[in-house]
């Protein structure tokens, strides 16, 4: 397998974390390359880490465009693997050009990546929106980000989960605390207790509020200090803010850090207030160093951090909230001690870099199989029930006749009718079509080759007559345009047969 990486090459953060490593390691099982589209720091690194890289800086997009061309038709490659703006504007007019599946990896709201920027956010945050649409598949860094996606309208069938994973070996600090905080400027003594976070200092992160929630937990714990790592456009107001809340000699901005392992060994407590997150770094970083940590309650975050059990969440924006964490922390050190330990145990087990390895490369590899699956003119099964309508036994049947398609058909398109068409994608990530949308179920039936009509009441005597009348119409419409029907009696047995029996022994196919 050989696959090709697009990315800008400007990227920070997480983004920067994810790929780099991802490629590192990626390369010692199949060929990688990459190809960033300026010179930098970024482009530097990934040399240095061993992955093969170059860099297309000219700004003339179509010359730009030929190049990768060339390139992709001569090196041979199975796959483009695109991430950010640029990265998906190339994917998307190569996809038709090459031949070649092309997938993305978003690893933020790409709605908010340019927050604050106005310039940007029109420019670069519409082609983004605009390629993103454009392209064959993509991954979210988190399962809240695969359900952000689904929620706008793309496809479940073509969207993969995938987890920021590190390496949990904690190399020792180059520093020990104490001459550490003190060598970026932070005052401390042997009481001192610091929390700290390392985030771009950008309207999306609210290092605001964590300034106003710290202001507040300090009058209460003098002994507490804040450490921020990081730079960004609101470098001057941040200090400002700390300075207009008395809290300036408290509050210590270091700047980029690029030693984060000594940077956490350092800390007593992590901190993340971010208004938006997919799954940071920042707190997979903290928890090999077994930090406590507080952090908004958004994106993937809720994911890792059970609040009260490993670790603190709190709504964001609300400095209050947070100030009261903060207070129980620098309180409490058993507690502190406790969450950080709880913490380190469920990242380990869940999101070690070797299992995002592995991860990667079974998305690439069902891509590539789907790739190879014979295109039809129909394909697929469209499911009708009783659906979307909050009934319990109604979700139980259609969740074992998904798990059951899935199981016999891994690449199976599943189309579901239901009255709740949102809800019925984000739970069981399957494309639907409400109940009663005639013309679209029908132009789906039309190019579906299974129907599976079944579940709720449909075969008990509760069912009223316009239902009956209903369910016969989709049938004979199913027949009438080319579909296998089935008809499921699992609705009649459900209540006497164990979870888990494979559901199509007990279906009728109508001839």
């Amino acid at each position: 397998m050989k696959v090709i990486h697009l990315i800008s090459g400007g990227d920070s953060g997480g983004a920067k974390t994810h790929v780099l490593s991802l490629l590192q390691n990626l390369s010692r099982t199949i060929e990688v390359d990459m190809v960033c589209f300026m010179e930098g720091p970024f482009a530097q690194e990934a040399r240095e880490l061993g992955i093969s890289t170059q860099v297309y800086s000219d700004r003339n997009v179509l010359r730009t465009l030929r190049l990768l061309k060339q390139k992709i038709r001569e090196g041979g490659y199975d796959l483009i693997h695109c991430h950010g703006a640029r990265g998906n504007m190339m994917g998307a007019f190569l996809r038709k050009s090459t031949g070649l599946p092309v997938v993305t990896t978003v690893h933020s709201d790409y709605r908010l990546d340019y927050l604050g920027r106005p310039f940007s956010r029109i420019t670069y945050g519409t082609i983004n929106t605009l390629a993103l649409r454009r392209l064959d598949y993509r991954i979210g860094v988190s399962d809240a980000m695969v359900d952000l996606l689904i929620s706008r309208g793309f496809d479940p069938d073509k969207l993969f989960p995938i987890y920021n994973g590190i390496d949990f070996t904690l190399p020792p600090p180059a520093l020990d605390r104490m001459a550490y905080l003190r060598s970026v400027g932070l005052e401390v003594d042997e009481t001192s207790v610091v929390a700290g976070i390392a985030a771009r200092l950008n309207p999306v992160k609210d290092i605001a509020t964590l300034i106003r929630g710290f202001a507040k937990a300090h009058a209460a714990c003098p002994q507490l200090r804040l450490l921020i790592a990081g730079d960004g456009e609101q470098l001057d107001m941040l200090k400002g803010l700390a300075a207009e809340l008395g809290v300036a000699g408290q509050v210590c901005f270091a700047g980029w850090v690029t030693d984060t392992n000594t940077f956490y060994q350092s800390l007593d407590i992590n901190t993340l207030t971010s208004l938006s997150e997919t799954f940071p770094y920042a707190l997979t970083e903290g928890a090999r160093a077994s930090l406590p940590t507080i952090s908004s309650r958004v994106g993937g975050v809720p994911y890792l951090i059970d609040h009260g059990v490993n670790g603190l969440l709190f709504s964001p924006g609300d400095a209050d909230e947070l100030a009261r964490h903060l207070v129980a922390l620098a309180q409490d050190a058993t507690l502190r001690h406790h969450l950080g330990q709880r913490l380190h145990q469920k990242a380990v087990e869940e999101y070690a870099l070797e299992s995002t390895v592995r991860r990667q490369l079974d998305i690439y590899e069902i891509i590539l199989r789907r790739q190879q699956r014979p295109h039809h003119s129909r394909d697929g099964a469209l499911v009708c029930g009783a659906y979307g309508r909050g009934n319990a036994g109604d979700d139980a049947i259609l969740e074992a006749i998904v798990a059951e398609l899935r199981h016999l058909d891994p690449d199976l398109p599943v189309w579901v009718l239901s009255r709740s068409p949102q809800d019925t994608r984000l739970k069981y990530r399957v494309n639907s079509i409400y109940t009663f949308g005639v013309p679209k179920f029908l132009w789906r039936m039309a190019r579906t080759r299974l129907y599976i009509n079944g579940g709720g009441s449909l075969m008990q005597d509760v069912t009223s007559h316009r239902s009956l009348w209903f369910y016969l119409f989709t049938i004979s419409a199913a027949k009438r345009l080319g579909n296998q029907v089935l008809i499921s009696l699992l609705a009649v047995i459900h209540q006497f047969v164990p979870h888990g029996l494979h559901f199509f022994g007990h279906f009728r196919i109508l001839k």
